[in-house]
């Protein structure tokens, strides 16, 4: 049974929905497919047009990876009963990220990307923060967002009932100095 995102006491959680994170794992998954027969198809294809080929083949370099990574974030999610993500007053926690919340303090920032979608990211003060654990998706897509400057952690809420919105209203309540706006 699923608790619904939301205020509990004082706290903001953000509960995962097992319905749509199977639904997402199962689109990543036919990515994951999609990638390997792009590849198989570029390579096939460069025998005869080298370049259009080749151009199809790399398609699968960032496709592959990326439906590995979101995989791995579904797969994280899904075997852990715990919410995904906790704004408190002891800091930011997201499961995917640390063990532990990060305290207010020593997070730099909250900044919005408008990448396909409203979304988040955590900026720290610390980069090297000893307390970094983060899984496969989140080194991946801090990598990304390095290469298109756009740093920090993304905080993904995709597959959970909440909205960011709600998130950034609860990370105001507790740090309105980190939120920035576009």
């Amino acid at each position: 049974m699923a608790r619904k995102s939301g205020n509990a006491g004082a706290s903001f959680f953000v509960v995962n929905s097992p319905g749509k994170l199977r639904m997402l794992g199962f689109f990543w998954a036919m990515e994951l497919v999609a990638s390997v027969l792009f590849f198989a198809g570029g390579v096939y294809i460069s025998g005869q047009d080298a370049v259009f080929g080749m151009v199809i083949a790399a398609m699968s370099a960032f496709l592959f990876p990326t439906s590995l990574a979101f995989l791995s974030d579904i797969r994280f999610r899904l075997a852990d009963a715990h919410p995904t993500i906790e704004v408190s007053q002891a800091g930011f926690l997201d499961r995917r990220l640390t063990r532990e919340p990060i305290p207010w303090d020593e997070i730099a920032g909250v900044p919005y990307y408008w990448y396909r979608q409203r979304s988040l990211a955590v900026i720290l003060k610390d980069p090297g923060n000893a307390r970094l654990a983060p899984i496969f998706a989140l080194k991946f897509q801090e990598w990304l967002g390095r290469m298109l400057n756009m740093p920090g952690y993304p905080v993904i809420i995709s597959g959970t009932d909440t909205d960011v919105p709600s998130l950034e209203a609860a990370i105001r309540r507790f740090a309105p100095h980190v939120v920035r706006a576009p």
